[in-house]
């Protein structure tokens, strides 16, 4: 079987379900695992998101809906030359990735007519349909179910252990720094079974912008910073549009040195690091009852 993967949470469910070598290819943004890396890339956004300041990626998305243009392009002739068998996308954002839409209108110009999956989770359960949905798509449904379980029992785990704590924490899950804009999806979830309490974003509804007044009366005892599909690096490099702002010292959060920029994969994608990113949460919210989250995925803003 070749399958063509479009969007990156895919990609993982794909290499987790052991098919990675069936993956012929995938979205610039399909970075992991690293072997997926050296695969061809069918799917490129048009934006040159690493050249823009985060003002200037959401104006340019934003001038791109206006004009009803689709934000990433599709290589057709080479996704004609991989021959794929099955092609997944997605429908939940055309920000991450390349809508339904247009992978339809690419599939529908190749002489082969491949499967088209599109797996969309929008809240944390679902997580666990698309991967079933998958594995059913491309014939193993075995390791789908025995990885389904598998996490749904790390995430018990972690959940019940976090209901024991004492405290649940205000969290902000600052998504997006300029404009600012709260978490939404599976995120507030996350954030509830990891012990915290999640008064900005909306649990499975898309992410929603925030004036800075709003997040100063709610005062969040801890900050996560995990602009979507940014590095910890460029996550710490953009972090002074947080501590400009009017009162960003008197939050409480600051004032505990509980902000943390974290690695925006583990989160942003429904994947099998859901689970990890969980734990991560867990970690950051009751340090009292968890070990600490490792170095190269966490890093301690003040």
């Amino acid at each position: 079987m070749r399958i063509c993967s479009c969007f990156s949470s895919a990609t993982e469910l794909l290499y987790a379900l052991g098919a990675g070598r069936s993956v012929v290819g995938r979205s610039e943004r399909c970075d992991y695992p690293i072997a997926v890396r050296r695969k061809p890339v069918v799917v490129r956004s048009r934006i040159a998101s690493r050249r823009l300041s985060s003002r200037g990626i959401d104006e340019a998305v934003q001038a791109m809906r206006r004009r009803g243009a689709h934000q990433y392009a599709i290589d057709v002739a080479l996704l004609k030359r991989l021959r794929p068998d099955v092609v997944v996308t997605q429908e939940l954002c055309s920000v991450c990735a390349a809508s339904h839409p247009e992978v339809l209108e690419a599939v529908r110009q190749l002489p082969s007519r491949p499967t088209v999956v599109s797996v969309t989770a929008r809240c944390f359960e679902e997580l666990f349909d698309s991967l079933e949905l998958l594995g059913d798509a491309i014939g193993r449904s075995k390791q789908a179910k025995a990885l389904t379980r598998r996490l749904r029992q790390e995430a018990h785990a972690i959940s019940d252990r976090s209901r024991r704590a004492r405290t649940q924490p205000r969290v902000w899950c600052a998504e997006w720094l300029d404009p600012l804009m709260a978490a939404g999806h599976w995120i507030p979830e996350l954030v509830a079974m990891a012990g915290g309490r999640d008064g900005l974003g909306r649990a499975g509804e898309d992410s929603v912008r925030v004036p800075w007044d709003d997040v100063r009366r709610y005062d969040p005892e801890v900050i996560l910073v995990m602009p979507c599909s940014f590095s910890i690096a460029r996550t710490v490099k953009e972090f002074p549009l947080l501590t400009t702002r009017p009162g960003w010292s008197s939050l409480s959060a600051v004032q505990a040195g509980r902000v943390f920029a974290v690695e925006g994969a583990w989160f942003h994608r429904p994947g099998p690091r859901l689970v990890q990113g969980l734990k991560l949460m867990a970690a950051l919210f009751h340090p009292e009852a968890f070990p600490a989250p490792p170095a190269t995925h966490v890093r301690a803003l003040g």
